[in-house]
């Protein structure tokens, strides 16, 4: 146990807290390891031991917002409702909440777009994630006959493809003045339907 009373994890989580705080107000590129130490009352070498440098700290704030936004995503797959109808939810949140980062911290989502541009593993995870549920809902939209795909899993491709300006870093960024709800609705709807159009004439 510290000096301060916090424990190892306590010291971590406030790091992030504090870290988070002085990026949206200096920037990420100019908060230091050494003022989130001394606001800790910890020393350098305590702080060093959970954050080696100050790209492991901004990796670890990216990566807790990934986390919270894969739970929310996740919640969607488990809901009792028509799957097709999910489906659409599930990328209406998805960008929803890229979007909102976008707008509130925009410093933070800068150290986010960073990583996910060098493909950081966290950022694989994710991605890993945002494949996965999506699979599970195309395979229960498929399975109550919503939708018809030999391949799921190149279903959840098509889709991902389809609408990766709508979530991608980046292209997130770039299009964040623009009410694009209504047309990423469309496009997922059009999708849909492509699938039941496809295999219905085969």
């Amino acid at each position: 146990m510290p000096k301060t009373g916090l424990t190892s994890d306590e010291i971590k989580e406030k790091a992030l807290q504090i870290a988070e705080d002085k990026i949206r107000y200096y920037g990420f590129e100019k908060f230091r390891l050494t003022d989130i130490a001394k606001e800790l009352k910890v020393s350098q070498a305590a702080l060093y031991n959970h954050f080696p440098d100050k790209a492991a700290l901004l990796d670890a704030i990216s990566e807790r917002w990934l986390s919270r936004l894969d739970n929310a995503l996740a919640l969607i797959t488990q809901k009792e409702a028509s799957p097709q109808q999910l489906i659409l939810e599930w990328f209406q949140r998805y960008h929803e909440l890229k979007k909102e980062k976008v707008l509130q911290d925009p410093e933070l989502y800068k150290s986010f777009s960073m990583a996910a541009e060098l493909l950081k593993p966290f950022i694989v995870q994710h991605l890993n994630n945002v494949h996965n549920q999506l699979l599970i809902l195309v395979q229960k939209a498929t399975a109550a006959g919503e939708i018809h795909s030999e391949s799921p899993a190149k279903a959840v491709r098509l889709l991902l493809e389809a609408t990766v300006s709508f979530h991608h870093p980046q292209m997130v960024l770039e299009h964040k003045a623009e009410h694009r709800d209504p047309l990423l609705k469309d496009l997922v709807e059009v999708m849909l339907l492509g699938f039941q159009d496809t295999d219905s004439k085969r």
